[in-house]
């Protein structure tokens, strides 16, 4: 589906990688069920079935909401709403030797242009939990049902 003129688009999310993780403990650490769960060394396999490279890395990635015209402080406070308590758990992976995690945010809009504002207090969360946050821009040409990119890892 291409974007209207008008229309914008936002996706936003946790990503948790690094060769010392255990991916598959995440979903019940973080209480959350991963969109994307990669072993290092098994191949990378897209939505038609069609395998690529092998994951360089593990690689747990969770997408927050399903509204794509929900802005990027909607989606990450929901995410951190939906973590609760859990938090914690986050802050201890982003400071474990070896595991790097993120806030993969990628946006597009029809015209090219637009945006986002992060307010201080969705940044603090960001800063006190000890996530990267990577900004990732689309071409107003691109077909948003198969914009979901999990990476390089």
């Amino acid at each position: 589906m291409m974007l209207d003129e008008d229309a914008k688009w936002f996706e936003v999310s946790l990503r948790i990688t690094g060769d010392a993780l255990d991916p598959t403990q995440l979903e019940s650490l973080l209480g959350l069920k991963p969109d994307i769960l990669g072993i290092m060394g098994q191949p990378r396999m897209g939505k038609q079935g069609r395998q690529y490279a092998p994951y360089e890395t593990n690689l747990w990635s969770y997408r927050e909401g399903s509204s794509s015209e929900m802005g990027f402080d909607q989606r990450i406070q929901s995410l951190f709403e939906r973590l609760g308590h859990r938090v914690s758990e986050l802050q201890r992976l982003s400071a474990t030797e070896g595991v790097d995690v993120e806030l993969f945010c990628g946006f597009s809009s029809g015209n090219g242009q637009g945006g986002d504002t992060l307010r201080p207090e969705t940044l603090k969360l960001l800063v006190d939990t000890g996530l990267s946050l990577t900004l990732d821009l689309y071409p107003p040409d691109i077909d948003t049902s198969e914009a979901y990119i999990e990476g390089t890892p």
